[in-house]
């Protein structure tokens, strides 16, 4: 009979990699309501610098921006199956309506075996600042197959069948992503050149465990053809345990920073006593996919406000090329426990 423990370490080798998605949430579900810069060797960013206007630090990214949320639910057909899509777009009529836009689109794509509505707050939070975001749950594939199919959910947007074209800029496209999330954003982001801008969410790099789906490794392998302006969050408290760590340390968010040498821009950020699962609304809804994470000590709320904060002045400042915003990209405006680096050690 198979121990505790060696069932505990087989479920976290699950957990870690990926394989055929069964999202927690199907496409009915609805969500609760609610240029380039070359930083100085001080390890402090020159953002400031980047295009656009000078501006006083502007107003705290990592509270809800100044518009309403409309939220719906959609379906879109691609080469691996249909997606269930939620599509939060901003309002200025409490909600009941979109405002027309155009806005800058983000693709968020969720962590392996969690659905799309374990994101909610975040993607709200994105559109309040102005920013038409999509998540969606995957529908099959490895996960460069994943990755094809983000680019295939961007055709969708952009194309006539969405409804949705006329409110997007074309020319502003990010992308965003949790766990093996992170991992098939920053691979969407390396492949599809309409992608301006990425945020990896403690990104995964780990392969599936029960035989290899053909799914390959990203960092360091393919890193270096990663050339737009990339920022990444992460933490410790899950880069080791007893069993199966749910984010390795030789496949976490640091191994994704450390061979970006190519990126005009980056940012990683250390979130001090964070754990694998701060990046969902709520771990008690996760399901098992955030069973087995070591719990942390920091609390959620600070990792996920810490979050939203970069993530919002990363585009803010490299997508839309706005000033003001890097108050927000430097210690100690990020937050405490956080820590940053901004020079990727080893490049040339």
């Amino acid at each position: 009979m198979r121990s505790l423990a060696s069932t505990i370490s087989v479920l976290m080798l699950v957990l870690a990699g990926c394989g055929q998605d069964t999202p927690s949430s199907g496409d009915d579900d609805t969500p609760a309501a609610d240029a380039t810069v070359q930083p100085p060797g001080d390890g402090t960013p020159s953002i400031d610098a980047a295009p656009g206007p000078d501006a006083a630090p502007a107003r705290d990214t990592g509270e809800p921006g100044e518009w309403d949320v409309n939220v719906a639910t959609a379906s879109a057909t691609t080469s691996l199956g249909t997606a269930g899509l939620t599509i939060y777009t901003p309002s200025s009529d409490g909600g009941t309506s979109p405002a027309a836009g155009p806005w800058p689109l983000v693709v968020v794509s969720t962590g392996f075996q969690i659905g799309r509505t374990n994101y909610d707050a975040t993607c709200r939070h994105l559109a309040s600042w102005g920013y038409l975001t999509i998540s969606h749950d995957y529908t099959s594939g490895n996960h460069q197959e994943k990755a094809a199919e983000v680019s295939e959910l961007i055709d969708w947007a952009l194309g006539g069948s969405s409804g949705l074209a006329a409110r997007i800029d074309a020319g502003k496209i990010a992308v965003a992503g949790h766990s093996m999330g992170g991992k098939v954003s920053i691979l969407t982001a390396i492949e599809d050149d309409r992608v301006g801008a990425v945020v990896g969410w403690d990104p995964v790099d780990a392969l599936p465990p029960f035989g290899n789906d053909g799914s390959t490794s990203v960092a360091p392998e393919r890193m270096a053809e990663l050339t737009v302006p990339f920022a990444v969050l992460g933490e410790t408290t899950d880069g080791s345990g007893s069993g199966q760590a749910c984010a390795p340390a030789d496949d976490n968010y640091t191994q994704y920073f450390g061979a970006a040498c190519n990126a005009p821009a980056t940012l990683e950020v250390t979130i001090a006593g964070a754990d694998h699962t701060d990046w969902v609304d709520s771990r008690s809804s996760c399901g098992l996919a955030c069973l087995f994470c070591a719990t942390g000590a920091t609390d959620d709320a600070t990792v996920l406000t810490i979050t939203r904060r970069v993530t919002v002045a990363w585009l803010q400042t490299y997508l839309r090329g706005l000033g003001g915003y890097g108050p927000y990209l430097t210690t100690p405006g990020i937050g405490s426990p956080a820590s940053i680096r901004t020079t990727v050690p080893g490049c040339p």
